[in-house]
């Protein structure tokens, strides 16, 4: 189950266009997403839109960061195989980074960082 879906491990979200991709679904992003949202939902606390970059000209499509929860609960709303790996994966993964070792090393690293800017 390794790499199912890239995950920024910085700030714990996901790209909500790879998990569209991911997941198989047959509608249009922009359709799927804001039916998605119609869930409940809010932008700033569940998700953040982003502009994709792109290759040719044009207008760059838009993406979104979403949280760890909003994209368990995606997963789990599409009652698809794909949509439970992939639930099951983030699931994993928040599992791992929530083990005491990663916990203290998080920490430390905070800590450095708050160390470096004084």
């Amino acid at each position: 189950m390794d790499g199912i879906i890239k995950v920024n491990t910085d700030t714990q979200t996901v790209s909500a266009r790879e998990l569209h991709g991911r997941l198989n679904i047959g509608t249009r992003f922009n359709d799927w997403f804001a039916h998605m949202c119609e869930y409940g939902f809010a932008e700033g606390l569940d998700f953040y839109s982003k502009k994709s970059k792109t290759d040719g000209g044009g207008r760059p499509p838009t993406d979104y960061d979403i949280s760890m929860d909003m994209a368990k609960q995606v997963c789990m709303i599409q009652r698809t195989p794909e949509g439970r790996q992939c639930r099951q994966y983030l699931i994993d993964m928040e599992k791992a980074w929530n083990t005491p070792e990663q916990l203290m090393a998080l920490a430390v690293m905070e800590a450095q960082k708050i160390i470096a800017e004084q």
